[in-house]
């Protein structure tokens, strides 16, 4: 085809003029517009937050028709001096308004911005994005003052301006880091989170959105990913730590990795920081954690946590108390008192702890070493975890059934009912143990009691137990023979001292009955019946009900501390 015939095409010379717009307007938006869009912006930032905030844009290019924005890096810095200032203002004058309970420092290497419909934003319409695409943001949120409100306004309220209805099809950051710290001067950070990467579809910031039963946190779906995870305690005794984080709003899941709890300051100082109160420190880590059927979308309209299962794989549990040095002092929490004090909702239907491994150490008052205990392999299944009064009552309560061997020897089950919104803290206990050689709890029974197995076989026994706030009964049925323990004295140096063997001789022959049953009698009932000693974990509270049955069924009810006293 000749040049000349071509250059009469109608579409040809269309082509050439649309081109002809774009270079000129590439030409325009290079020369004018750019510097145009990057000084509104970046005033516009400081007029609407008050001088709170200043907005730097390096490399900004944009393109009208296409309604495209990118920036090689962009910071948003706030002013620690302005907020000052606005904050003495409204303690001085309170129609004043109130300074931000937080400040946001943002720094981004490259961002980009596609879809943008610029002459609806000069036509006042809201800010409507096809895409929004963020190269490592780092992101740090300074809390400037305690939160004291009960309830939060949602988002869509709090924001103004060009955010308002704010619509955004797509939404990818990736390789970002978020921290958030107590005040300008703090020393470390509360909460971090390291290669955070997140996608989002589908973000409307309106009240239809967040209203909508089909939406979390105003999105069709949010996928969240991040490396180590790290949260100190507001009072800097734990930390929480985990390598990896997932979330994801569209297929309701929630997986931690590794998580860890780390505790700050040795038992000593963790016990004087509590006013000279023995404490236990804890360490606690965790595989794996999954959580399925999460309820992404009630949290994000009520704050209510919701989940159908968790999955807790191997976790290993260790804690350590000194009464020795340390006095017990406070009233320790029943499950019951926890789940009703919590300020928000919660809802977990089934909890399943898989091989676990618990070790408990403890410095008794009089001991020179300390006591130990260990529960290895402990399978169980918690349901109902609910604070629902809708869900939770005495017809349905929660429900644990967990089974375990102490010392990895003797075999332990026990199944657990609790009304955890009962004023009363009622709940009860029905469980099995043995057949084992009773000899494997000395570790725990000679630091702590004084006293040692010294022969002995504890046949498969049965116990059930009515528990209150303040007292508990029921009975153990506890087949044993040949029972004989020594008593041990509280020298380190000698394990028996002649009075003590004594004792001991005394003991076996009169007091302790060393069989049960004994031959041609029938089985003796241990009766439990215990008064709760308040400043002891419940823990301690199931314990003393298991030693009051036996106590009785030994016929040895007056050895040991009185469980019918609060103060012991």
């Amino acid at each position: 085809m000749k040049i000349k015939t071509l250059l009469q095409k109608w579409w040809l010379w269309l082509l050439l003029i649309l081109a002809t717009l774009f270079i000129i307007t590439g030409i325009l938006s290079s020369l004018y517009f750019n510097p145009w869009l990057q000084d509104e912006l970046e005033s516009r930032v400081k007029k609407e937050s008050n001088g709170l905030y200043s907005l730097k844009l390096h490399g900004l290019d944009s393109s009208f028709l296409s309604g495209r924005i990118q920036a090689d890096s962009i910071s948003l810095v706030p002013d620690f001096e302005a907020w000052a200032q606005r904050h003495e203002a409204s303690q001085q004058d309170t129609a004043a308004a109130k300074a931000p309970r937080t400040l946001l420092d943002l720094k981004t290497n490259r961002l980009v911005l596609a879809g943008i419909n610029f002459i609806g934003i000069l036509r006042g319409k809201p800010l409507d994005l096809s895409r929004l695409r963020v190269t490592q943001p780092s992101i740090l949120i300074t809390e400037m003052r305690q939160d004291t409100t009960e309830t939060h306004e949602p988002l869509h309220k709090a924001v103004d301006g060009i955010m308002r209805n704010l619509q955004i099809g797509s939404i990818q950051v990736t390789e970002g880091s978020l921290r958030i710290r107590e005040g300008q001067d703090a020393k470390s950070d509360r909460i971090v989170l390291e290669d955070l990467r997140v996608t989002v579809k589908d973000f409307n910031l309106d009240s239809t959105a967040f209203q909508d039963e089909d939406r979390a946190y105003y999105a069709r779906r949010i996928a969240l990913e991040s490396g180590r995870v790290e949260l100190t305690l507001p009072d800097g005794t734990y930390k929480l730590q985990a390598t990896a984080l997932k979330a994801n709003t569209e297929d309701a899941t929630l997986n931690l990795g590794n998580l860890k709890l780390i505790p700050l300051l040795e038992n000593a100082a963790l016990a004087r920081l509590k006013e000279g109160k023995a404490v236990s420190t804890i360490r606690l880590e965790v595989p794996e954690i999954n959580l399925s059927g999460v309820d992404y979308k009630v949290h994000s309209r009520y704050n209510n946590l919701s989940a159908k299962n968790m999955v807790i794989k191997n976790p290993s549990l260790s804690a350590y108390m000194d009464r020795k040095n340390f006095a017990v002092k406070g009233t320790k929490p029943l499950p019951h008192d926890i789940i009703q004090e919590l300020k928000t909702g919660l809802t977990i239907q089934k909890i399943e702890v898989q091989g676990m491994h618990i070790r408990y150490e403890e410095l008794a008052e009089e001991a020179t070493e300390k006591g130990i205990i260990t529960f290895e392999n402990l399978y169980a299944t918690i349901s109902n975890v609910t604070n629902d009064k809708n869900q939770m009552s005495a017809k349905t309560p929660a429900v644990v059934e967990a089974k375990t061997k102490a010392y990895g020897k003797a075999p332990l089950a026990v199944t657990i009912r609790l009304n955890l919104l009962d004023p009363d803290g009622y709940h009860t206990i029905q469980g099995r143990a043995g057949p084992t050689d009773p000899a494997v709890l000395n570790p725990i029974l000679e630091p702590t009691t004084f006293i040692s197995v010294k022969e002995g076989r504890l046949q498969k026994s049965d116990f059930k137990i009515e528990l209150y706030r303040n007292k508990a009964s029921g009975n153990l049925n506890v087949r044993y023979q040949n029972f004989k323990v020594d008593v041990l004295t509280k020298d380190e140096n000698k394990r028996q001292s002649f009075a003590k063997k004594l004792l001991s001789k005394v003991a076996n022959k009169v007091v302790i009955k060393s069989d049960n049953p004994e031959k041609g009698e029938a089985l003796r009932a241990g009766k439990i019946d215990v008064v709760r000693a308040r400043n002891r974990s419940v823990f301690n509270y199931w314990k003393d009900c298991l030693v009051s049955g036996f106590r009785t069924a030994a016929g040895i009810e007056g050895i040991g501390a009185d469980l019918k006293d609060a103060n012991r």
